[in-house]
């Protein structure tokens, strides 16, 4: 998420910074990096991040689990999957993802404000001033309702191709691909219909 955030960060504003120079805006520079990262580009990377790495590791556990019959054990010691091994997960993404959301965020206004600063000219008081200026705190925070949402995604289908994996080896892994295809899909129609409500 570090690695991904820092130079999302670094890029945008590389491609940019220049063009609002050009047009006298550069005030607005700063302001606009942590807007579109805070907006749309935290969230959805943090999610397709965690899709990748968490979606996989939750339908991977879980297909093994049903493959090797544990999960059939516990429905017979009348322990119920869904509360056992689902909730928790469920749980665990809808507060995680926010939180490394929090941590993107931060590290990729630090890129843009580095690259703004040291490569494009930029004084620092303009940079952190803009944002203060014309960045509001719901832009952050309307990104961490959509990052709970990812993390609901990402651990609700991770699950559900878990607990419906074919058997054998070959089926975990399958289980696996489709979890991370679907949920990386998933957050980018969601992130669209949440933009419209939420912005």
């Amino acid at each position: 998420v570090g690695l991904t955030l820092l130079f999302t960060g670094v890029v945008l504003t590389l491609q940019i910074a220049h063009e609002f120079i050009r047009y006298g805006a550069q005030s607005t520079i700063g302001a606009v990096i942590a807007i579109g990262i805070g907006r749309e580009l935290g969230p959805v990377l943090v999610g397709v991040v965690c899709a990748g790495r968490v979606g996989a590791a939750i339908t991977a556990e879980v297909s093994t689990m049903k493959v090797t019959e544990q999960i059939d054990a516990l429905r017979v010691m009348a322990v119920s999957p869904v509360n056992y091994l689902i909730v928790p997960r469920m749980l665990a993404c809808m507060i995680v993802v926010p939180v490394l959301t929090v941590f993107g965020d931060v590290i990729g206004v630090l890129g843009g404000y580095i690259t703004a600063v040291h490569y494009s000219g930029i004084s620092p008081y303009t940079f952190t001033h803009s944002i203060t200026q014309f960045a509001e705190i719901y832009d952050m925070t309307g990104g961490l309702i959509k990052a709970i949402f990812f993390g609901n995604v990402i651990a609700v289908l991770g699950c559900h191709y878990g607990l419906n994996a074919p058997s054998g080896a070959e089926g975990v892994g399958k289980a696996t691909m489709q979890t991370v295809v679907t949920s990386i899909i998933v957050i980018f129609i969601l992130n669209a219909v949440l933009t419209f409500f939420l912005f």
